[in-house]
């Protein structure tokens, strides 16, 4: 995530993407961590989660670069919509376990 550089984020970057047939199918036909990417890329709260940082990306610099990393790839016009956020949900669920929050869900909790 430190190679993503201020262009990638102003211009965008598909440099850390994962290749479709690379993306788990859960990612693929959508899950929580989708969701939450989708969110992020629209710019809207997801109410009802939780988001804990994996001990290796739990300090304000990994945070930073996390947020660089997402931004600079959901920013992307290549490839299609749907890749994208099924590739930066799988991203994100690399770096965070996301779970819903009072809410009964056995897979909101999957972590890669």
């Amino acid at each position: 995530m430190d190679s993503i550089t201020d262009g990638d984020v102003k211009c965008s970057t598909m440099k850390l993407l994962p290749g479709w047939d690379d993306i788990p199918v859960d990612f693929r036909n959508g899950n929580l961590y989708t969701r939450l990417a989708e969110a992020r890329l629209l710019d809207y709260q997801l109410p009802g989660i939780s988001i804990a940082f994996l001990p290796e990306f739990d300090d304000a610099a990994a945070c930073q670069a996390i947020d660089r990393c997402i931004t600079a790839h959901l920013n992307a016009f290549a490839p299609r919509h749907q890749h994208r956020i099924a590739g930066v949900g799988y991203m994100i669920s690399k770096v965070c376990t996301v779970t819903c929050v009072g809410v009964e869900n056995a897979n909101a909790g999957h972590h890669a």
